[in-house]
Formats: C-alpha cells, sequence, structure tokens
C-alpha cells in the first residue's frame, strides 16, 4: 500500500511539474563570458522577486572585497607588461605596490587598516591609473574603478550593498542557475499572470558544452553580446577578439537545428561604456576594417559617431541573421541525406545597459509582450 502510494504521488508530481512546464515561458541567457548574463538575472529579481534581504546584501561583502583585490591586484600586476610598460609616478607608491604583489591573486583573508591604505595609495598613483586606463589591453572586470573609489565605505562594518553594487559585484558562472517569476499579462493577450523561467549558464569556452542541457522546450533566447569588447581579448584565449568571438558564437547558435522553434533576441549589451571608449577615441576600425566605410541606412538616427558604432553592431548582427541556413536530414537510402534550408527568423535587437535598472524594465516590457504575442499567436488567440 504505502510502495504503490508513493509510486502515484511520483507519477502525479511527475505530471504537474510536465504540465508547469509546458505552460511555463522558458527563457536562455546565452553568449560569452563577462557579456552581461548574470546581471540580466539579477535585475529580474530585482524587478519581480522582491529583490535583495539585508541577509543577502550582506552575503555579497566578501564577493565584492575580492573584487577590489581582484582588480587592484590586476592593474598593478600588468604595469611591466605592457607595451610600453608603465612604472608609478610617486616612488612611495612602490611600497603600496610591492605589498599587493606579495598578496598574491587570492588576496587578504580580511581588509586590515593597512591593505586598504596600500590599496587607496596604489589607486591614487598616476601611473596605476594610466595602467587602468589602458585596461583593454589585459583582463580586467567591470566594476574596476567603482569599487576601489568607495572601498572606505565597502569596509565600514555598517557597509549594506546597494542594488547597483549587487548588480556590479562579479563571479564566473559555473553551473546552470535558473529563476522564476510573474509577470502580469496585458488584458489584450487575456490578463492574469504569466510566469517565466529564465536560465543563466556560463559563457566562456569551458562551460559551454552544458548549454546543450537547457535547450529542451526554449521559448526565446536572449543573446548578450557585449558591445564595447570590440578592442579586447578572451580571458581564455588572448590571441581572440572578444567581440568577433560573441559574432561567431550567435551566428552558430543561429543556425543550430537545436533552437530553430525559439524566438531570437539580441541585448547589444554594455552601451554605456561602448559610448566612453568612442568618446575616448578608441578605433572600432583598428578591430573591424569594414567600419572605416560604414554608412549608416538612415533608419535609425545618427548624430554622432557613437551612435555610427551601435548601429555598424546591429547591422553585423543583421547580417549573420540573413544569412541561409541549411541542415542536413537523414535520407531513405543509406548515404542519401537530403539538404534543407530553415526558414529565415526575425531577431530583435537591443541596446541595453545591463546595470541600469530602468533601461533593463523598459527593454524587458517590450521582450516579454514579444514573447507572450507569439504563444498567444500559436494556439490562433490573436
Amino acid at each position: 500500500m504505502v510502495c504503490g502510494s508513493s509510486t502515484q504521488e511520483d507519477k502525479n508530481d511527475h505530471e504537474r511539474y510536465t504540465t508547469k512546464f509546458l505552460g511555463t515561458n522558458k527563457l536562455l541567457l546565452l553568449g560569452t563570458g563577462e557579456s552581461g548574463k548574470t546581471t540580466i538575472i539579477k535585475q529580474m529579481k530585482i524587478l519581480h522577486i522582491n529583490g535583495y534581504s539585508n541577509i543577502e546584501r550582506k552575503e555579497k561583502i566578501p564577493l565584492i572585497k575580492q573584487n577590489i583585490h581582484e582588480s587592484i591586484y590586476a592593474i598593478v600586476s600588468n604595469m611591466d607588461k605592457l607595451d610600453p610598460p608603465v612604472d608609478v609616478e610617486k616612488a612611495e607608491t612602490k611600497e603600496s605596490v610591492d605589498f599587493i604583489l606579495k598578496l598574491g591573486s587570492t588576496g587578504p583573508s580580511e581588509f586590515t587598516e593597512e591593505y586598504v591604505r596600500h590599496v587607496k595609495a596604489a589607486w591614487n598613483d598616476g601611473g596605476v591609473r594610466k595602467t587602468f586606463e589602458r585596461s583593454n589591453e589585459y583582463q580586467l572586470i567591470d566594476s574596476t574603478e567603482i569599487f576601489l573609489n568607495k572601498i572606505d565605505e565597502i569596509n565600514d562594518p555598517e557597509y549594506i550593498p546597494t542594488n547597483q553594487d549587487i548588480l556590479f559585484c562579479r563571479a564566473v558562472t559555473r553551473s546552470i542557475t535558473k529563476i522564476e517569476f510573474d509577470i502580469p499579462v496585458p488584458k489584450k493577450y487575456g490578463g492574469g499572470t504569466a510566469e517565466f523561467w529564465m536560465f543563466d549558464v556560463g559563457g566562456q569556452r569551458g562551460e559551454r558544452k552544458k548549454w546543450i542541457k537547457v535547450f529542451a522546450g526554449i521559448q526565446a533566447i536572449l543573446f548578450l553580446i557585449a558591445a564595447s569588447d570590440f578592442d579586447m581579448t578572451l580571458r581564455e584565449d588572448s590571441s581572440v577578439n572578444r567581440l568577433k568571438e560573441a559574432f561567431n558564437l550567435f551566428r552558430d547558435i543561429y543556425s543550430s537545428v537545436s533552437v530553430k522553434d525559439a524566438a531570437m533576441i539580441v541585448f547589444l549589451n554594455k552601451q554605456d561604456v561602448l559610448q566612453k571608449k568612442i568618446e575616448q577615441g578608441r578605433k572600432l576600425e583598428k578591430y573591424f576594417p569594414e567600419y572605416t566605410n560604414f554608412k549608416p541606412n538612415g533608419k535609425e538616427e545618427c548624430n554622432n559617431e557613437y551612435d555610427r558604432a551601435k548601429i555598424f553592431l546591429k547591422q553585423k548582427i543583421i547580417g549573420i541573421a540573413q544569412t541561409p541556413v541549411f541542415i542536413e536530414n537523414m535520407g531513405f537510402a543509406p548515404g542519401k541525406n537530403i539538404t534543407e534550408q530553415l526558414p529565415p527568423r526575425e531577431v530583435y535587437i537591443h541596446y541595453t545597459i545591463a546595470t541600469d535598472t530602468n533601461n533593463i524594465k523598459k527593454v524587458f516590457d517590450s521582450v516579454h509582450e514579444s514573447i507572450l504575442r507569439k504563444r498567444v499567436s500559436e494556439i490562433g488567440l490573436y
């Protein structure tokens, strides 16, 4: 009796899960490492799941402190590796640089007054700042300037991380993460609420083999591309341009038969960093020679070089999506495969700043509605 009851309960649980799985809107975040995928997951928690409690915020403090050490260590350890190399401008800074280097990449077990003093002395040195400004020549996390500028606040015993601090703190994603949330459904689609599951997977090369595990039943892929990565190389391979890797990866995903029925949405992310780089005079054409003669088609407003750059990157995505995709299916006769051309599908492209909650809310309102419209259309109600 007990065994039979347990088996029936397991069957009922499986059926309930299957029903929920089929009725849920499933979104998969893809993209190269450090493109902003995990930041989007954090934004969904802030926007749709009541944000972070004080306990959860305090749990982020060790990670934020690790980000601080990772940042200052990366800067000072690369000063003599750059071409041309950079030296400290103040003689007394050498003591602080040596102190930081002796700690190694893992950093101190706690932020002592001595440690904070040396980090601040190094960060305030002109030579260290010049090395920071050349961060595209080595690997440095995006939160560097933000956290180093507020190290005293972060080291205060009463410090509680803000939403911005949480959005900027970084840890490498090495597992599949799922977040569940509900959003209101507009009355024109029937009203009520719609449930969403969003999956985040690691984007670095060694993590991509896990992607296939979450392809089944996906309604939409949100592919993130860090637009500002045009002058940077991969952490895992310094010979490969980050942005070119992102475009090649998008091409592979777009042409994959495993996700041929999923809506394809691209976030051209880190627009704030892209704009800053372009306004600083960084040359996109140095890495993408075709940009030299690029002229926008007039469909989007183009008032400056930054506008031209972001439109160029959008056109690169459109060009990939317009390339015919062919797949081979096994024929009835041995060795006689049938080549099939997949029908073209629309790619929705958004300019985003993943750390800007207002920007992401606006973009996701559009994304959610497009997904709901597609689901309703599939069952003939719209």
